[in-house]
């Protein structure tokens, strides 16, 4: 990441009542999109960093809007600069469907059950639209 990238998200930060939020690296993914855990005294969110001219966010608030709107658990934004690519997402924890089947693997049935569970709720939903 550059400098100026990384002065960026500092000022977004700041922007957003984060100024004193602590970054460390949390993930990338398959896409140009980083992600970092903010922690500032007993709180703490994810940042995403998405450079706009290569992954817009736009598709990400879409989808995030419509889980969160439809009652599905996913992150709420608490911020956003959509022009720069940040967004400040609520964070749901270091437990992912992987490391509870790694740790747990006694839960796989129950787990594929409920992700079998909400495809088929949105596949109704997108039905009944």
């Amino acid at each position: 990441m550059s400098k100026n990238r990384s002065q960026q998200i500092d000022t977004f930060l700041a922007q957003n009542g984060w100024e004193e939020g602590k970054r460390g690296f949390l993930a990338g993914d398959a896409s140009f999109r980083n992600y970092e855990r903010v922690v500032e005294a007993k709180r703490s969110a994810v940042l995403m960093d998405a450079p706009p001219e290569k992954e817009p966010l736009a598709p990400f608030i879409q989808v995030d809007d419509y889980l969160v709107e439809a009652g599905f658990s996913a992150p709420k934004i608490l911020a956003r600069d959509v022009e720069k690519g940040f967004l400040l997402l609520e964070d749901l924890g270091n437990e992912s469907f992987t490391s509870v089947l790694k740790h747990r693997p006694q839960r796989e049935q129950e787990l594929y059950v409920k992700a079998a569970d909400v495809l088929v709720e949105l596949h109704s939903r997108e039905e009944n639209q």
